[in-house]
């Protein structure tokens, strides 16, 4: 590595600065503590080539690291866990590092307005259709008046026929309750609105679920925002959980106002802390894949993490690419090209023959689509509760 700014020979000292143990010119770092042995003042310069270096390792190592992750399948994951780490940048720390970049690259590319119009489009063209098609429900309920007179007017009449008369009518009258439109006029439920001392005789889920109910119904009618003056309001005490459910309650009424904008820049803002959650749940089950291998849950985390910031490179380039060319084809392109490197990568890191490697590749796809169902759906449930 080249020597430069405050690891140049002539600024290191005798003693380490920070633990005052003895060193010598040849020590670049203290043998004890670990600390820089240098009696250079910082300066910005090297306060900004630090932290950055840090952060991206952009020194030999970023090169190494991204010339074999790029060119090589599988291979970075195989030497770090054999022990040839020194010329690789720390797994974790590059994944959180792209990982940052690629977020910040997409998020400069995504119009959640443009989104959130096109939803509200498309609700407007509903709510049209809906009202173009009332007219005929307006025909259906007359009738359905008229055929409902009609059945009123055969019970009264059932009284003076004869057994086998009253059978015939019956019969019609069970088959016309058993059509779909002759209830179709229902009220609407009222919302039952509970006392603070009967709300506190009920269990969490029932108490949560009436109090959601109560408050939504609360804020649609009042639109009142204030959770103190709507609890005071109702009576309910001013506790910190039905002051939570009010404010829920508020948010999830408003979201159909922005058609989900808010919630949809919450969940993408807060994506790369939950993918890097999800991802070691993802290298379990590729540990129970692979159970017959030597490799321990570490190892499969690293080759994971490993694959994962591929991803994000790939995906990086092509959304620039999309944007430089105004195409829209460059990413299923590089899906397609992403899939055949994760099948050569499982190759080369697990080293198992075509057919093993083939059904493995499916089954870790099938896997990973589940997890990601299941953490869209939990992502998008606490996301509703915290945003």
């Amino acid at each position: 590595m080249k020597e430069k700014g405050r690891f140049l020979k002539q600024y290191r000292g005798n003693e380490c600065l920070n633990c005052r143990v003895p060193l010598d010119i040849i020590d670049r770092y203290c043998h004890n503590c670990g600390q820089i042995n240098t009696t250079k003042k910082l300066s910005f310069k090297d306060f900004f080539d630090e932290f950055f270096a840090s952060i991206f390792s952009y020194d030999s190592r970023l090169r190494h690291t991204m010339s074999t992750l790029l060119f090589n399948p599988g291979k970075i994951s195989k030497d770090y866990i054999e022990g040839k780490r020194i010329k690789y940048a720390n797994p974790f720390r590059f994944y959180l590092s792209v990982s940052i970049i690629f977020f910040i690259i997409n998020g400069l590319f995504i119009d959640f307005e443009r989104f959130s119009a096109d939803i509200e489009d498309d609700v407007t063209k509903g709510k049209e259709a809906i009202e173009k098609a009332g007219i005929n429900e307006i025909e259906k309920t007359i009738a359905l008046d008229s055929i409902k007179e009609h059945i009123n007017q055969q019970l009264d009449a059932s009284e003076h026929l004869s057994p086998q008369g009253k059978k015939i009518i019956n019969n019609q009258i069970t088959k016309a309750k058993g059509t779909s439109w002759f209830d179709k006029e229902k009220t609407e439920e009222e919302v039952v609105y509970y006392k603070q001392t009967q709300i506190d005789t009920m269990g969490f889920i029932k108490k949560a679920t009436s109090l959601w109910s109560m408050y939504t119904d609360h804020y649609e009618k009042t639109g009142q925002k204030s959770a103190y003056r709507a609890l005071n309001e109702l009576n309910h005490n001013k506790s910190p959980f039905n002051k939570y459910v009010y404010h829920r309650a508020i948010k999830t009424s408003n979201i159909d106002d922005t058609y989900g904008r808010e919630l949809l820049e919450f969940i993408f803002n807060k994506l790369p802390f939950i993918i890097f959650f999800f991802l070691p749940f993802f290298a379990l089950a590729i540990w129970f894949l692979y159970i017959r291998k030597s490799y321990n849950y570490m190892e499969h985390l690293v080759f994971t993490f490993h694959t994962q910031t591929m991803f994000f490179i790939l995906i990086g380039i092509a959304i620039l690419l999309d944007q430089i060319f105004a195409s829209s084809t460059t990413l299923g392109v590089v899906l397609l090209i992403f899939l055949f490197y994760l099948y050569k990568a499982m190759r080369k890191f697990y080293n198992q023959g075509r057919v093993k490697t083939i059904v493995k590749f499916l089954l870790v796809n099938v896997l990973f689509f589940i997890l990601a169902v299941a953490g869209s759906v939990i992502t998008i449930t606490g996301s509703i509760f915290i945003f």
